[in-house]
């Protein structure tokens, strides 16, 4: 769907019947993706307890190795979703296909999950604030998905969204064309941010997290002008052989 598609049917909801993103066929949920389809969607039900990444069921409530190895800038990490099909559709298809749809539905998802399970006996961060995206990058896609994803989670809570207090200053390689190795120095010093966090507890949202770089270098900076808890919100996680089961 385009982007100008998006915002019609947008501005024309309460016309239009809810049609799911994946199977095209009538929601009753009152949402773009029906109840069907939602129950096949690869959800993440155990995963360490900082980066969310996959772990056995065997580890509930542990962190994974590389976090008790270096704790990493954040606090906790949730992911509804594991980062396979057809969750991997969905985000490529924002990011490629502008279907702006897909960040809504994926925004609405997790707003779910933070009223109902992550934030039912611990207060919601005071802000919300998108990974941000280089000027260049966001000049050639025309919308910063992070952003895009926020905006729905940002209405159903009721918190602001942070656009203006950091910025992605460095142009750098995709992360996904680099070895794992490779990844931590392209990042480095990648962000700048304007503002004082002093004492503020913060949500900092992207739409996948796989090694977990661009997250902790941003977060590192985050921490530095004085955010002091730093709670990550993601559609999906990658990494990991395990589902919880």
């Amino acid at each position: 769907m385009s982007i100008k598609n998006y915002y019609l049917k947008k501005a024309l909801t309460w016309l239009l019947p809810y049609t799911c993103i994946l199977c095209g066929h009538p929601s009753q949920r009152n949402q773009d993706l029906c109840d069907p389809c939602h129950q096949t969607l690869p959800f993440l039900k155990q995963s360490c307890l900082h980066c969310a990444m996959p772990l056995p069921g065997s580890a509930k409530g542990l962190a994974c190795g590389q976090c008790l190895q270096a704790t990493p800038p954040f606090d906790v990490t949730y992911a509804p979703y594991l980062y396979q099909a057809p969750i991997t559709q969905l985000i490529l298809e924002i990011k490629f296909n502008q279907s702006l749809i897909n960040a809504r539905v994926l925004g609405e998802l997790l707003a779910s999950a933070a009223l109902e399970s992550w934030y039912k006996t611990r207060p919601l961060p005071k802000v919300i604030i998108p990974i941000p995206l280089h000027s260049t990058r966001l000049k050639e896609r025309g919308f910063n998905q992070a952003l895009e994803i926020a905006r729905p989670l940002a209405r159903a809570l009721k918190l602001p969204i942070s656009t203006e207090d950091c910025q992605r200053h460095k142009l750098t390689v995709p992360q996904s064309t680099l070895l794992a190795t490779e990844r931590q120095q392209n990042m480095k010093g990648a962000f700048a941010v304007n503002r004082n966090f002093a004492g503020q507890h913060i949500a900092v949202i992207d739409d996948v997290i796989t090694t977990g770089n661009t997250m902790t270098e941003f977060c590192k900076v985050l921490k530095q002008h004085g955010a002091q808890i730093i709670d990550v919100w993601c559609c999906a996680r990658a990494g990991g052989l395990f589902s919880g089961d």
